[in-house]
């Protein structure tokens, strides 16, 4: 795996969401894997180039309309698969990630106290 050197500040969430991603010659359709408030890793129809700029749109599963990244760098690649740091969120997007990055952590933490629980039971 090919990449800056980086280093992950938040927790990424696991999702499987439609995107669409766009760089300055090309747009492609992909799948989201992951999501954090600072980046993401997706895997699209076509492979990335290691440090180029791409904006994007996310079909999130709690959100009515696409959530737009206005600018991401690719920082790894691998294959078709890659991963994505968050360069410009307006207001908007950065609050819409938030209230879905909120709902993945209480849902983690419920599942984590549910097989805590039924470790305890059994």
């Amino acid at each position: 795996m090919a990449g800056y050197s980086h280093t992950r500040t938040y927790v990424r969430f696991p999702f499987s969401s439609p995107l669409i991603i766009g760089g300055e010659s090309y747009v492609c359709e992909g799948v989201l894997r992951n999501l954090s408030l600072q980046g993401c890793s997706i895997v699209s129809d076509r492979e990335l180039a290691l440090g180029s700029m791409a904006r994007m749109s996310l079909l999130l599963p709690d959100q009515l309309r696409a959530l737009p990244i206005e600018m991401g760098r690719i920082i790894w690649t691998q294959g078709s698969e890659c991963g994505l740091e968050f360069m410009e969120l307006s207001l908007d997007s950065r609050l819409r990630l938030s209230r879905t990055l909120r709902v993945a952590l209480i849902d983690f933490l419920n599942a984590r106290t549910l097989r805590e629980y039924e470790r305890l039971v059994v």
